[in-house]
């Protein structure tokens, strides 16, 4: 039969031979579970790893906060979702330790992630402010007293650096009114090494720089120039850029500072330095090196959405702001002391957390003195530009008693806001031109005619 016949012809196996493919079988079975099984142990313990790595990244940066807690934890999946507050210190802080620690420079970071937009008002460090445990003294005062006295404002074994960013941030609450979620600092060094890591910043300096009397490192003093016009700083000039007040204002100091920190982020997003994992990764090196912070950058979630925030932020998105004799009436100046009023800050807060004006309509402002005030016109112009003003070259016209804002274009919007900069009754600006109006200038929308009643403060430049 065929059956018989296929029977025959198939190899008789005996039954240890049987057994010992059987064993073999088993054996395959165990070496592939054994491979797979490894490689999955592999990628357990590279994750872990990498975890055990970005913990430990994370911890040299890390700042822990002493304040106490009002509230519960916040979700790490909401922790960027709703607006919150940093508040960035620039810290002077000697190797030999001769003069103590002390802040040079706080800027209150006032941060929208939905709307992807930042408002960045800087404090004058010449400021009075009710710090605890001192009383009235000079906002810089807070950071120095917290990092000396940390074991007596926060309890035993806080950080000096937490401590004294700690009070720092209570005081700048409390002046502002206003609650700081975070902190970040920085030292000169380390200004100067992450300026150099993202290879300098471009600056348009409207005007030369001269400070014959810049501090050193050691103590002493150093004259220093920076001329007009577009160039890159690196971080040396840089750091003296943003630190020189000896050749203009305090004020004018916070609007170079805040021009780095715009410069620094338009840098890094032009050049792609978040996108390229080599770049990222030079620049978290650095990070690591020179920034302390109480933001939760040890949770990943948390630190890809800054990184998100960071490359969607376009420049035009922040607005930059700062307390000064232009925005806030000073009560009384005792030496260099300066006493703000609260009416007018809180204004000005309120304003901080409104964020960027993106809905102005363009409109070209010139200014025209009809005062006997030589260069009035080019200082008043000069502000206006830091303010967000588009203006164009100043001129001269016949001698005026009144300021008035003439509006020749249509531009309403334009017309209020700036109005309401300048603090000018209604009786003073004008929608259209009246009757006794000069010719309107070739490529000015709206005028500002400068009369004898014109206020000093319109020509401070923040």
């Amino acid at each position: 039969m065929d059956w018989q016949d296929d029977e025959r012809r198939q190899p008789r196996v005996s039954a240890r031979e049987r057994v010992a493919a059987l064993r073999a079988q088993r054996r395959r079975g165990w070496w592939r579970f054994l491979r797979f099984g490894g490689l999955a142990l592999a990628v357990l313990v590279t994750v872990w790893g990498l975890g055990w790595l970005w913990n430990a990244f994370a911890a040299s940066m890390r700042l822990s906060d002493p304040r106490p807690v009002t509230g519960g934890a916040t979700p790490a999946n909401t922790v960027f979702r709703q607006p919150f507050t940093v508040l960035l210190l620039g810290i002077d802080q000697r190797d030999d330790g001769a003069e103590g620690v002390r802040s040079d420079t706080l800027i209150l970071a006032y941060v929208n992630p939905n709307e992807r937009w930042v408002s960045l008002l800087s404090i004058p460090r010449d400021t009075v402010a009710v710090i605890r445990g001192l009383g009235e003294q000079k906002i810089n005062a807070a950071y120095s007293y917290g990092y000396h006295h940390a074991a007596d404002l926060y309890g035993r074994g806080v950080d000096p650096a937490a401590a004294g960013a700690a009070l720092a941030t209570e005081t700048v609450a409390t002046l502002l009114n206003l609650p700081i979620d975070y902190v970040a600092q920085i030292d000169f060094a380390g200004f100067e090494r992450l300026i150099d890591a993202i290879g300098g910043v471009v600056i348009d300096v409207p005007y030369p720089l001269l400070d014959s009397s810049f501090p050193t490192a050691d103590y002493g003093y150093e004259r220093i120039f920076i001329p007009a016009g577009l160039q890159v700083l690196d971080g040396a000039t840089a750091l003296r850029y943003a630190r020189s007040r000896h050749g203009s204002s305090d004020f004018d100091r916070a609007r170079r500072q805040q021009a780095i920190v715009r410069a620094a982020l338009a840098t890094v997003r032009s050049r792609g330095m978040l996108d390229q994992a080599s770049a990222l990764s030079a620049l978290l090196a650095e990070a690591r090196r020179s920034i302390k912070t109480t933001l939760p950058i040890d949770d990943p979630a948390a630190l890809r959405e800054l990184i998100a925030l960071a490359q969607s932020l376009e420049t035009d998105r922040i607005a930059t702001f700062s307390i000064n004799p232009r925005e806030v009436a000073v009560v009384a100046e005792i030496g260099s002391d300066i006493y703000w009023n609260r009416r007018d800050l809180a204004a000005l807060v309120e304003r901080v957390r409104a964020g960027p004006r993106l809905d102005h309509e363009p409109a070209t402002v010139q200014v025209l003195n009809g005062t006997p005030v030589n260069g009035l016109a080019a200082r008043v112009s000069r502000a206006l530009d830091n303010a967000g003003f588009h203006t164009l070259p100043p001129a001269n016209t016949e001698r005026r008693e009144t300021t008035v804002i003439i509006d020749y274009a249509g531009k309403p919007t334009a017309l209020a806001r700036l109005a309401a900069h300048l603090g000018l009754p209604a009786t003073q600006v004008f929608a259209n031109p009246p009757a006794d109006a000069p010719p309107q200038p070739l490529g000015a929308d709206i005028v500002l005619l400068l009369g004898r009643d014109y206020n000093p403060a319109w020509a401070l430049t923040p």
